[in-house]
């Protein structure tokens, strides 16, 4: 760890903090992204000094922050992620506590013991009419009813954007047993989604150039091509 005014704790992987790495890699901040590893979480946890017992843990000049959304939301206003228009910033809000709940497609997955059992059930998720179906069909609907190129319907890229991005396409990344990217096929309008934010300037930059076999992989413009044909 360095004496950066801006430092954002988390495990080493895209997970819940995703999202604000890229917000931050999109501004002038000077900021550290500091990976967790057991020990260090254990010794943060009993020294009080994650408010509610959990990561991602943002550092600020002001004060820690926790909680991934209250994060973002932060960063949305340091870095210019968030509409100055009242109404329009609200609408972004509006988005992410929406869509928020869908994301949570594999709570009660996680405690399944069994890879054969835990594959079978995510793959369940995505049949007809069941959780991550319904999901990802809603993902669409908004994207068509967006008037912009922004999910939210902003005229530039929003905090809305960049945590649909980094948490739809992370499910699809191989890290969970039985969440396949071929799922993707079923919704061309995801996927045309996907190119769009990936190939925004920044965000390639971003992601330019990644570790082999990283799970960032799916932030890439080109990830879901095959899913595509």
């Amino acid at each position: 760890m360095t004496s950066k005014p801006y430092q954002l704790f988390y495990w080493p992987i895209p997970g819940r903090a995703e999202a604000s790495r890229v917000a931050m890699s999109l501004s002038n901040l000077d900021w550290e992204d500091v990976p967790l590893n057991g020990e260090i979480f254990s010794s943060m946890k009993n020294n009080g000094e994650l408010p509610w017992g959990m990561v991602p843990l943002l550092r600020t000049p002001d004060g820690d922050l926790a909680e991934s959304v209250a994060i973002l939301r932060y960063l949305g206003h340091k870095c210019d992620l968030i509409p100055k228009n009242a109404f329009m910033a609200a609408k972004v809000d509006e988005f992410i506590d929406g869509i928020m709940p869908h994301f949570s497609m594999l709570e009660g997955t996680f405690g399944i013991e069994d890879v054969e059992e835990r594959t079978k059930a995510r793959e369940a998720l995505f049949l007809e009419g069941a959780k991550g179906t319904v999901g990802l069909e809603l993902l669409e609907k908004k994207i068509q009813e967006s008037t912009t190129s922004w999910i939210a319907g902003t005229n530039e890229i929003s905090i809305a954007d960049i945590l649909v991005f980094t948490y739809a396409f992370g499910l699809f990344s191989g890290n969970f047993d039985g969440v396949h990217a071929s799922v993707l096929a079923d919704y061309p309008v995801l996927l045309d989604y996907h190119r769009a934010v990936a190939t925004e300037p920044r965000i390639e930059s971003y992601y330019a150039e990644i570790p082999e076999g990283s799970l960032l992989w799916t932030y890439q413009p080109n990830a879901f091509v095959s899913a595509s044909i």
